[in-house]
């Protein structure tokens, strides 16, 4: 991911980008880089980003790639007027971060911190369920019954609803297996 050679004076920037193209400007860079011979100068690009899992009902996880750091990418390079112009003039690209006339290169306990960040994030888990909506309930004696649900709680996977028992509402904790997103 980031490699510590730091050699000929090449280091870390980042570079700002229009929103939902950071991959775009990835492939434009790689591109641009090849075109105009400068892989000797614009070394590595990189987009960080960790896996998504979003738990929905019935235990469907649905997997994509989210930014850590939406509107931003990194790239190891050495500032020549030549790399920085290509960077700078790249299609979505609106500039570098912290540059007035020469950019400012990322502090090595960022980069840190950073590498920290992505070891930490490498899955995370989401729940499509939220409170005070209606689900439906997919297992036992309350089959195919639709409650509103009144807590949620992600650590222990657990979702409790209120079922009308007897002319009460009665609370009810349900795996998140056994119920339904009302569509």
């Amino acid at each position: 991911m980031f490699s510590n050679s730091w050699q000929s004076g090449a280091e870390w920037y980042v570079i700002r980008v229009i929103s939902w193209t950071e991959e775009n400007v990835r492939q434009s860079l790689l591109q641009r880089r090849e075109a105009f011979s400068l892989e000797d100068y614009i070394l590595e690009i990189f987009v960080p980003t960790h896996d998504s899992v979003s738990v929905r009902a019935w235990w469907v996880k649905v997997r994509k790639k989210k930014n850590i750091f939406p509107w931003y990418i990194l790239v190891k390079m050495v500032v020549t007027n030549e790399s920085w112009y290509i960077v700078r003039n790249t299609p979505n690209v609106t500039g570098f971060l912290w540059a007035w006339t020469v950019p400012v290169p990322v502090r090595w306990e960022e980069l840190e911190q950073l590498k920290w960040v992505l070891s930490e994030k490498s899955e995370e888990y989401k729940v499509n369920i939220k409170l005070w909506e209606y689900v439906i309930i997919a297992s036992g004696p309350f089959e195919w019954s639709e409650w509103k649900v009144i807590e949620v709680n992600e650590e222990k996977w657990l979702v409790k609803v209120n079922v009308n028992l007897l002319w009460r509402d009665t609370p009810v904790e349900l795996d998140f297996a056994n119920v339904k997103t009302k569509k």
